[in-house]
């Protein structure tokens, strides 16, 4: 009969497969794993629902002394008689014996089936995959992991096992782990990505968890799988440093050909990024948006100093000409992998909905979420600082060209803006 501790390895393996599944870019090994689950998957389920309902009906079988009689006689007649005088002693015993015990008496016989052999071989596939495997009660206290998660940890696993996250990681690291455990049980399945402070450094860990649920729907547990990224997340960390160095060098030899720019770039990057807040989009578009803003204005190093000076307003031809900043912007960026749509968002900020903006006349939906986002943004930061030309306006007239102009500038983000403005972070943007 399945014990309780095979039942965690057995639901820890199956966890197992799908991590490797999924980290895996080795053809061949998905072939493997495939395999393995599909072997394993069937045996698995049975055997788990088998052994529970065999353990609740032997309660009750035991209660009745003519069940036991019934089925040491159906044993008997396994023994020396073909199927066909099985079935015909299991019909007779029916006679003193509960239909209830009747099926218990064939489903312990077929989980007896089920080699030792198998669940030992199902322990040793998890301790063999490189990835870190664990599995937690719903009170959260890690009651199953395999070698390679302690060996992550540089810990030992009876300092594991037994332990909930504050007493493995600390209350801080708990608290990001707790938050990830709830939304496994909420959806199912969640990835995410953990930074860790350990004894040998800092780690980064790319964790997939998923909730186990018995047959009532109810929490088990929540079975993990872990893999450590650091290499990977450290590498990130130094391009994008280097890559924030840039972008801010670029800005300031722009604020110093134009005096009247000063700290455009990161006022709107602020506003734009707390509008993403408000409007609760996803952490790409977020970073895309903020790494765009300060971006925004490096096509203009290619401009005329005299022209971006005047104390006039420009002339259609001095206009087009200004205009040549997007293109600018683009030959200076060909070359940068930013991992995001950030040249394109450059490319469109100054279309507009109504297709009169350019450099593509780009209308409504061909024009990307984040474009749209800069493009408000960065009409209502120009307005409310002063240039060569023209005084400033105040923020709420500004806010409200934007508002009489929906045909021109996207709704949703100009509401978004206006919350901004109005709260106290947004106090602080303003000039």
């Amino acid at each position: 009969m399945l014990k309780q501790s095979d039942a965690l390895i057995i639901f820890v393996v199956l966890v197992a497969v799908v991590g490797i599944l999924i980290f895996s870019s080795n053809t061949a090994s998905l072939v493997v794993v495939a395999g393995l689950a599909m072997g394993f998957g069937g045996l698995i389920g049975t055997r788990l629902r088998k052994s529970q309902s065999a353990e609740q009906d032997n309660e009750a079988a035991e209660t009745s002394g003519d069940s036991q009689t019934a089925q040491q006689n159906i044993r008997a007649s396994a023994e020396s008689a073909p199927t066909s005088a099985l079935n015909k002693a299991e019909h007779q015993a029916n006679g003193g014996m509960s239909t209830s015990a009747t099926k218990t008496a064939a489903r312990q016989k077929s989980a007896s089936e089920t080699s030792p052999s198998q669940v030992a071989l199902l322990k040793n596939l998890v301790a063999s995959v490189s990835e870190g495997i664990t599995f937690k009660d719903p009170q959260g206290r890690y009651v199953s992991a395999n070698a390679a998660f302690a060996d992550m940890l540089g810990s030992r696993l009876s300092e594991i096992v037994g332990r909930d996250d504050a007493g493995v990681f600390g209350l801080l690291t708990a608290k990001s782990l707790l938050a990830s455990d709830d939304a496994a049980a909420e959806k199912g399945r969640i990835s995410t990505t953990l930074e860790v402070t350990l004894p040998t450094g800092r780690r980064y860990f790319e964790i997939t968890k998923a909730s186990v649920n018995n047959d009532d729907d109810k929490l088990e547990g929540i079975v993990a799988v872990w893999r450590d990224v650091t290499e990977q997340a450290l590498y990130r960390i130094r391009r994008d440093k280097a890559m924030s160095e840039t972008i801010m060098a670029f800005t300031k030899s722009i604020e110093l050909r134009d005096s009247y720019l000063g700290g455009h770039a990161q006022r709107l990057a602020h506003l734009a990024a707390s509008v993403t807040d408000v409007m609760e989009l996803d952490d790409d578009t977020s970073t895309t948006v903020e790494l765009a803003a300060y971006l925004s204005q490096i096509g203009k190093l290619g401009i005329d100093t005299e022209l971006l000076g005047q104390q006039r307003r420009f002339t259609e031809q001095e206009i087009k000409e200004v205009q040549k900043h997007v293109h600018n912007t683009a030959s200076l960026l060909r070359d940068l992998d930013f991992g995001l749509p950030v040249a394109t968002t450059l490319f469109q900020i100054h279309e507009r909905l109504d297709g009169t903006g350019y450099p593509q006349g780009l209308e409504s939906g061909d024009i990307a979420l984040p474009a749209r986002i800069l493009g408000a943004c960065d009409v209502f930061c120009a307005r409310i600082a002063p240039r060569s030309y023209r005084p400033a306006i105040t923020p709420e007239a500004a806010l409200d060209i934007l508002l009489q102009n929906p045909h021109r500038y996207d709704e949703t983000v100009v509401r978004a803006m206006q919350q901004v403005v109005k709260s106290p972070e947004g106090a602080a943007i303003l000039p």
